[in-house]
């Protein structure tokens, strides 16, 4: 049972469930003999735009339909259709057929007359892939096609496609899959394999398919093993984190607690789950939320929906998707904690220099948000810092031999240059200041990788090399026993890292 979406795919108009605005366009269509030469099918995956393009080839040329729109099933046509025996109906794949030389054989082809049929039909799927030469060379085509050629363009991204080519389609949208019509569908092919689905575990296999009935079929084939699927066997099967941590996470967050967040994606992590997965049943609850229409809820949940969809869509884009969602809900936490008290006295913090000389930088120019305890704990220190001293600013150049200086005044730029980056040097040590390179230690890995790159680590160079007065380079080492102070905000940090790094 590893291809449920291939033995159960829909073999007429009536079984494509779902789509219902689409067909009852196409058999109109049909039924006039008012054939397109071209359409473009776009939606969400897994909805049936691929299967319809099939069976709209098939009922185009089946020579038994005659005023009706299905197909007949029992002509030769459809006969070698069925048996995937079609000579005059050609399917593209333009993830792996994306060139303007695919386009341009096609282009040659398509001059030649069908074989046995009355049109030869082409079907492109995920269009959206080709190149931009290639776009330009089907548009011509699709302007002046041949009389015995159709073109079904198939594609999940739609505001891929250039303008030029949809203009000249006749467009169909389909719409992501109602979790009822999933259910019904997976009760129906449960009962039919010998499966035990009941109704609850039937919706949890459908949320999980996110609107793609093709996803709910292969989820279904995952599970079958099982005879009998309860709720717990599938939410284990599949993956699926369990509603407690859920709720648990976006109590976490919505109350600030990003310590707790932290170690709930540890955890979570730690078990072997999908952070992917979690983030998207957290956002399949805020929607349910908002569609509440509970004022409170939209105006409480609505941002946070958003967070969690931003930060989905980065993931899919991340070499360390695990890390960045993470970082994401963390940081959605920390966001909600309240504004964080900054250091607003005017005395001078001192600070001893190797050089033996001493700067001060008063806390209006230290780049840091500190807890009131700590704010105290600095203006009580400070009184026995007094004396004579002069400020440095930060543009003026300053000595390498004056390392002491050269560190608080690099990390105010960082902070008035880049807030997110100032939270890893804020994090990290000066090692060593040489005439021609910035040696800064940091703790963990992780964070080496945010210095290192490119934008990053331009920003940093500019601002030594403007503080220097000279061409400074980057170097970072990492010192997994570098001392980061004991306090909460550092704990917070180490127990963030140790999520990101795992499974180091």
């Amino acid at each position: 049972m590893s291809s449920l979406y291939r033995k159960y795919r829909p073999d007429k108009f009536a079984q494509l469930l779902g789509q219902e605005h689409i067909i009852s366009s196409i058999e109109g269509m049909l039924k006039a003999d008012q054939v397109g030469h071209a359409y473009l099918f776009s939606g969400p995956r897994g909805t049936g735009k691929t299967t319809l393009a099939r069976l709209l080839a098939r009922a185009i040329n089946c020579v038994g339909r005659k005023n009706n729109a299905e197909a007949c099933g029992v002509c030769e046509i459809c006969l070698d259709f069925q048996n995937g025996q079609s000579v005059d109906v050609m399917e593209i794949d333009a993830a792996s057929n994306r060139g303007i030389d695919d386009i341009r054989e096609l282009r040659e082809k398509i001059t030649f007359a069908p074989t046995r049929s009355k049109y030869r039909v082409y079907i492109i799927d995920e269009v959206h892939m080709l190149s931009r030469e290639a776009f330009n060379a089907l548009l011509k085509t699709l302007e002046e096609p041949p009389a015995h050629a159709i073109f079904i363009l198939a594609t999940t991204e739609l505001h891929k496609v250039p303008d030029t080519i949809i203009s000249r389609c006749l467009r169909y949208q389909f719409h992501r899959a109602q979790p009822d019509k999933i259910v019904t569908i997976l009760q129906d092919i449960a009962l039919k394999e010998g499966l035990k689905l009941n109704y609850d575990a039937a919706q949890i296999i459908a949320q999980r398919a996110e609107g793609s009935y093709r996803d709910a079929l292969t989820l279904l084939s995952n599970v079958s093993g099982e005879k009998d699927l309860t709720v717990e066997k599938i939410r284990t099967l599949i993956g699926l984190p369990s509603s407690e941590i859920v709720s648990q996470l976006l109590s976490s967050i919505e109350s600030g607690q990003a310590e707790m967040v932290a170690r709930l994606l540890k955890s979570f992590v730690e078990e072997g789950l999908d952070v992917a997965v979690l983030v998207r049943s957290m956002a399949n609850v805020c929607r349910e939320r908002i569609f509440s229409l509970n004022e409170d809820n939209v105006a409480v949940t609505a941002p946070l929906l958003e967070e969690l969809l931003v930060s989905l869509a980065k993931a899919r884009h991340s070499v360390d998707a695990t890390s960045l969602l993470c970082a994401s809900l963390i940081s959605a936490a920390l966001k909600r904690t309240g504004t964080p008290i900054m250091a607003t006295n005017t005395a001078p913090v001192t600070v001893e220099a190797s050089g033996g000389k001493i700067t001060d930088l008063t806390e209006k120019e230290m780049p840091v948000s500190l807890p009131v305890d700590t704010v105290n704990a600095i203006h009580d220190g400070m009184k026995s810092l007094r004396g004579s001293r002069a400020v440095i600013p930060p543009t003026i150049p300053i000595s390498t031999n004056e390392s002491g200086a050269f560190w608080p005044n690099f990390l105010s730029a960082v902070h008035n240059k880049n807030h997110a980056l100032y939270a890893i040097v804020s994090s990290a040590r000066l090692d060593n200041l040489t005439d021609d390179k910035l040696v800064i230690a940091v703790k963990f890995r992780f964070y080496s990788e945010r210095l290192f790159e490119p934008k990053n680590r331009n920003l940093i160079e500019a601002i030594a090399t403007e503080i220097a007065g000279h061409k400074l380079i980057l170097e970072c080492i990492v010192k997994p026993d570098l001392n980061l102070g004991t306090n909460k905000e550092e704990d917070l940090l180490s127990t963030v890292v140790e999520v990101f790094e795992i499974n180091e």
